[in-house]
């Protein structure tokens, strides 16, 4: 049997981790007390026409729910399109099979028409294969999942028909009683989420806070006023909005509901799609009715004899050819924001959500017994499900060893073990410094806001520190201005010839210093990159004017400059990898960066690798899905064939172990990628290996989780409560059959640490549980980037950062529609072109 016919098995828990300090942590998960005790009778809810808004759908099934009276039968519905019954639902025959149809004429404002319900038995779910599975009697199989899809849709139901739901989350106005607006003009909300967890013999429900944020209601014209900072409608009026506002505009507002106002009768719904260029009394367009060309103001003057009070700002347009005036917009309340957010505006959520381990538990604890109320749930108790709400899951955890890092031999103190993830480099010399002869300096800036003297002062600390900490930097560099809306390509191509101190060497590196984030920054990686292939690091010039701590902002530089060039910061004294050093090995780490919801714009998948027997050199490659928002690395065997290329150039030799950590895969698509990316991984080693290929492990590590832990004693936590580096939990909340732990590698500055949950799903290296969580925890001290532990294996991490930085050098063509002929509003697929980095760049780590 081939290996494409074959359906590989997930890899089995081989043992439990014993190594590092036990710990007592509670977890936010509360325990399953009665297992449901009966079959759970499951039917499928079909609407024609077909609804996407599930606002829609949930008042459609109310509105079936109430007519046919099925709060008799505690049914539950998923939100989406299944329904969930303890007792059979009374269906009537018709044709074959069971079936039960119901024509519901709906009068909510807003939505239209009339829609067609069909309900439909599927299956009677024995929840028997679910307790067998967390048994450890049985495999995870589809069944299994459709038994937790379906204990969800019980334990959420109650409370996602009370509250403001968005996402999975619930948000309670009483929680909510205080408008937080952040910068950009949305809103945050704070709210709460659960989920059914499977775990070792039990079931569990993970309880947490969450947030999430929500486009401004009300009148559109103070809603715009709020996002650009006016103090109302008349300063709007009075000072317009230019095309860059327009710009920002038709991006904050594209797809949401907006209430139109000119009918008396009804208030019609629509989505905008953007907004227009001209005012409504310039944007022209020809009245069929009168035969002849008319501007907005002017129509809605003689249809509707309303006079617009701003008619010197814009129309949105919501339709083919159907223009509204914005002031004749009302934006409807609850609709979450999908763009994405801007740097500014995600620091100003950060802000007000981030809250210490304490504070946290608190709030869920809260939350449990007076939002979630589960012993008085009649839709739990229909099934037999009770919930120990009165304490949370306590468990053993364990702290790992720090492992012993090493510099040059030139440091004092050179080899020294780190304490609570962060050390400082004060008086230590890089393993390897890179040679810099060549640079330039360009500052994006006016002279009058950067001064020359400043300049010098700033880049001649950084010189000066470079030098002692094992960097080769025999002269400053040149210092020229230009202009951040002018010719970037030309003054990056200046600098490059300024730099030529040595013609017997190229341009090493062009630093660039910015007045402000945004596009310029892209824009400057984009060229370095791609068109001129030598690196750049790019400074905030607030940083050049900081009172304090320049030595540590020029240290910083220093790390990615010297990582950037070829040196090596920091690595794990001789015995701490054996499995990396004992022979050739490769630590990949693959991620898939999608563009924002309401984007077709295809997905970017990049992959890292490393390169040498320290684990501290990298070479990166990414590549262009082809479907939109495809978690699948699509060109995963042209990716790894090139790099294992690549290592086999530097070390003459293919590696015969790899380790593959692979991010942004969610637990209902484990299996598919062990069939597609295995076998990929496992198709290029047949074509370029003569003999047998490398032996591999492949691990998926999860971010986006609602697992915290917190010590149960004070003297286990670090200063803010939470756990220590090195934390890590392989039992009770975990299955006991499935090959995964969760590992805190980090100490977080601020707020709540948050655990990676890691998933062995292939493993042919037989690694004990201690093996590799020790392995993975020891790796994440390797990123050159920083003096402090990091909370993902770097190799992740720069997969990462390549990702987010080829999303740079993708150009989108065709996006753009006109006014009149409009869009038929079908998503359509953005085309273009990705440029590819140049020169030697490419197998250089350039992307720190």
């Amino acid at each position: 049997m081939s290996l494409h016919e074959l359906e590989l098995q997930m890899a089995q828990r081989p043992d439990l981790g014993k190594e590092g300090r036990r710990v007592k942590l509670k977890a936010n998960y509360l325990k399953v007390a009665q297992f449901p005790n009966i079959s759970i009778h499951q039917y499928s809810f079909d609407i024609v026409p077909k609804v996407v808004n599930k606002q829609t759908i949930s008042k459609i099934y109310s509105e079936l729910a109430i007519e046919n009276g099925f709060k008799n039968f505690f049914t539950v519905f998923d939100g989406n399109s299944s329904i969930y019954s303890a007792s059979p639902l009374p269906l009537t025959n018709e044709r074959k099979g069971n079936k039960y149809k119901v024509l519901l004429t709906s009068h909510v404002k807003w939505t239209l028409g009339s829609y067609e319900a069909t309900i439909k038995f599927i299956d009677c779910l024995s929840l028997d294969r679910l307790r067998n599975y967390i048994s450890s009697q049985g495999p995870v199989t589809s069944a299994v999942i459709t038994c937790l899809a379906a204990l969800n849709a019980y334990i959420n139901f109650n409370t996602r028909q009370k509250y403001l739901t968005a996402g999975k989350g619930v948000y309670p106005s009483s929680l909510n009683d205080r408008t937080i607006i952040l910068s950009g003009g949305v809103e945050l909300k704070q709210g709460f989420y659960q989920s059914i967890r499977p775990g070792w013999g039990d079931l569990f429900i993970n309880v947490d806070i969450c947030a999430a944020v929500f486009y401004l209601f009300g009148p559109l014209p103070e809603v715009i006023c709020k996002v650009f900072s006016k103090r109302n409608a008349e300063e709007l009026r009075a000072q317009g909005v230019n095309d860059h506002e327009i710009n920002i505009l038709s991006k904050y507002l594209r797809n949401v509901k907006v209430e139109a106002l000119h009918h008396h009768n009804r208030k019609p719904v629509y989505r905008v799609k953007r907004v227009t260029k001209e005012p409504a009394n310039r944007l022209m367009f020809h009245n069929e009715v009168e035969n002849r060309e008319m501007s907005v103001a002017e129509y809605f003057y003689t249809k509707y004899e309303i006079k617009l009070k701003f008619p010197n700002l814009p129309c949105v347009l919501v339709n083919r050819g159907i223009f509204l005036p914005i002031e004749l917009c009302y934006v409807l309340p609850g609709q979450r924001f999908e763009g994405q957010l801007a740097d500014v505006t995600l620091a100003d959520m950060i802000k007000h959500t981030c809250v210490k381990p304490q504070e946290r538990f608190r709030r869920i604890s809260k939350a449990v017994s007076d939002v979630f109320q589960h012993n008085k749930d009649p839709h739990l108790k229909s099934i037999g499900m009770e919930v120990d709400c009165n304490n949370m899951v306590v468990l053993n955890g364990r702290v790992l060893n720090p492992p012993r890092l090493t510099y040059n031999e030139r440091s004092r103190k050179s080899e020294f073990i780190p304490e609570n993830g962060r050390w400082n480099i004060m008086n230590k010399v890089v393993c390897q410094g890179a040679q810099l002869i060549n640079w330039a300096v360009v500052v994006f800036a006016q002279e009058r806001l950067a001064p020359q003297p400043l300049v010098k002062t700033f880049m001649k600390k950084f010189r000066e520190i470079a030098n002692q900490k094992g960097m080769n930097i025999p002269s400053d560099p040149y210092i020229m201005y230009s202009n951040p809306q002018g010719e970037i390509t030309t003054a990056l191509n200046i600098a490059c010839q300024k730099s030529l101190f040595n013609r017997d060497y190229p341009p090493h590196i062009i630093i660039c210093i910015l007045g402000t984030t945004g596009p310029l920054y892209g824009e400057i990686k984009r060229i370095g990159d791609t068109q001129l292939g030598i690196p750049t690091q790019c400074i905030l010039l607030k940083r050049l004017t900081k009172a304090n701590g320049i030595d540590q902002i020029c240290t910083n530089i220093f790390l990615k400059v010297n990582a950037k060039l070829g040196g090596q910061n920091v690595i794990l004294s001789n015995d701490q990898i054996g499995f990396v050093s004992s022979e050739p090995t490769m630590i990949f780490g693959a991620d898939v960066f999608h563009s924002g919801k309401g984007d077709n714009k295809p997905s970017i998948a990049a992959v890292c690798a490393s390169m040498d027997s320290k684990a501290t050199r990298y070479c990166g490659r990414f590549s262009v899905n082809k479907d939109p928002r495809n978690e699948i690395i699509e060109d995963l065997r042209g990716i790894v064939n090139d790099l294992l290329r690549v290592f086999y150039q530097k070390n003459q030799v293919l590696p015969r172990k790899i380790l593959f950590y692979r991010d942004g895969v969610g637990e209902n698509q484990f299996q598919h990628v062990l069939n597609y990316e295995v076998k990929a991984l496992k198709d290029v080693f047949a074509s370029i290996y003569k003999n047998s290929g490398p032996k591999l492990t492949f691990i998926i590590l999860q971010k986006r989780h609602h697992t915290r832990f917190m010590p149960t004693e004070s003297r286990d936590g670090d200063r803010l409560g939470n756990c220590r580096p090195g934390t890590v939990v392989d039992t009770t909340i975990l299955v006991r059959q499935e090959f995964d732990f969760f590992l805190q590698s980090h100490s977080s500055l601020q707020g709540t640490s948050r655990p990676i949950h890691y998933n062995v799903l292939y493993d042919e290296n037989n690694f004990s549980a201690d093996g590799i969580q020790t392995l993975t925890y020891r790796l994440c001290y390797l990123s050159a980037r920083c003096t402090l532990s990091i909370s993902q294996v770097p190799a992740v991490y720069y997969a990462h950062l390549i990702a987010n930085r080829a999303k740079h050098y993708y150009r989108w063509e065709g996006e753009e529609k006109s006014d009149i002929s409009g869009s038929s509003g079908k998503s359509e697929i953005s085309v273009g072109s990705i440029e590819e980095i140049k020169n030697g760049l490419a197998n250089a780590m350039f992307f720190v």
